[in-house]
């Protein structure tokens, strides 16, 4: 047991209809929820440093449980103090599990694919150096408990999100490997969560849920979206699934994470969210805006004296020019990615600080119609 008697502890503060402002203790800190993670998938957030991503305000970071374990081995990271001294990332931190990576390593119809699924676990060869490895949900406890992030999920199976069939044998597989993960696991400052599969069935979420709060993980994740669906039938899945879960346990929607989705996956019961796009797409060209996106290679930009967002006061909106940050993506300039980064991390966090403290002061309502008015 742990010495920390409020450890995983959900405090919920404040609600408007199904939106939820609260707080999570976890042993690196108290997270003040709703949040997003930015994706650190090997323990770094791709063209940031660790001091950056506290100026712009995140609080929680997510680390690759699949990308670590191949390299540079959990192992290795554990005998270096854990992931958080290993990059210097000293606040709350979570680690998936490798089960939507693996689920990617599937090949396309017809295609001979780089994993293989049984009901003990999944074998699959690496996608840098074509070696072959083994996941049961015992091993993917091994690792993430190495890797030593404050919250850690289930090995889960990720199934194609409208075929009936297979989301059942997934979410039945996904429910077995859960028990196992729960036997398994024994690191008492980790928070292990459960994920919710099923597809875009109502039953099978359902079922799903049922099946997991019963076990009575600390946690429940919603995984198994924006996979191939449409965004329309997400948003269905998540008014549906939300609702059911605890509600004094945090609710985390994996691998979701545009402007849009903070807003509306809060306005249907979400606390935490994670996503690789505002840092994906800021190594392209994009800005993330209040009104929309922008995308700096447009020749539009080439003589723009003003800043990417006016609105912003972030360090690349407060010091440099659209027509200087375009120069930079043009000219494929590492600093383009820096600070493209930087205004979209800290467009993403200021919103969601924004939801947060409109939950509180009970006027979420009205900052979801003034958020949608303005991108029309």
């Amino acid at each position: 047991m742990t010495d920390q008697p409020d450890l995983f502890r959900f405090e919920l503060l404040a609600t408007e209809g199904e939106a939820r402002a609260g707080t999570f203790s976890t042993a690196h800190g108290l997270l003040h929820t709703p949040v997003y993670a930015p994706v650190g998938t090997q323990a770094s957030v791709k063209a940031v440093t660790p001091r950056q991503l506290k100026e712009v305000g995140a609080t929680l970071v997510l680390a690759n449980t699949y990308h670590l374990y191949l390299r540079p081995g959990d192992e290795l990271v554990a005998c270096l103090g854990g992931v958080h001294t290993f990059m210097d990332w000293h606040g709350p931190m979570l680690t998936d599990s490798g089960g939507f990576q693996v689920f990617s390593l599937a090949g396309a119809r017809g295609q001979k694919g780089l994993r293989t699924l049984d009901d003990d676990g999944v074998t699959f060869r690496s996608h840098i150096d074509g070696s072959t490895h083994r996941f049961t949900p015992e091993r993917v406890m091994e690792i993430e408990q190495n890797l030593g992030a404050d919250i850690a999920m289930v090995l889960d199976e990720c199934a194609a999100p409208d075929n009936y069939d297979y989301s059942v044998q997934a979410m039945r597989r996904t429910h077995a490997w859960a028990e196992r993960c729960k036997a398994a696991h024994s690191r008492p400052n980790q928070a292990l969560f459960g994920i919710v599969q099923g597809g875009i069935f109502p039953d099978l979420r359902e079922q799903s849920v049922r099946y997991l709060t019963d076990l009575d993980f600390p946690g429940y994740a919603i995984g198994g979206l924006s996979v191939g669906e449409t965004k329309a039938q997400m948003l269905e899945t998540l008014t549906v699934t939300a609702p059911l879960l605890p509600a004094h346990k945090p609710r985390y929607l994996m691998g979701v994470g545009t402007p849009e989705d903070l807003v509306e996956g809060v306005a249907r019961g979400v606390d935490i969210f994670d996503c690789v796009l505002p840092t994906r797409v800021a190594r392209n060209g994009q800005a993330l805006l209040r009104t929309g996106k922008a995308n700096l290679r447009n020749a539009r930009f080439t003589e723009d004296p003003a800043s990417l967002d006016p609105t912003c006061a972030c360090y690349a909106c407060q010091h440099f020019s659209r027509a200087y940050l375009r120069h930079l993506i043009i000219a494929g300039e590492i600093l383009g990615a820096t600070l493209l980064t930087i205004h979209n991390l800290h467009t993403m966090l200021t919103i969601m600080r924004e939801i947060r403290e409109a939950i509180l002061a009970g006027g979420f309502a009205d900052y979801r119609a003034a958020f949608w008015e303005a991108r029309r």
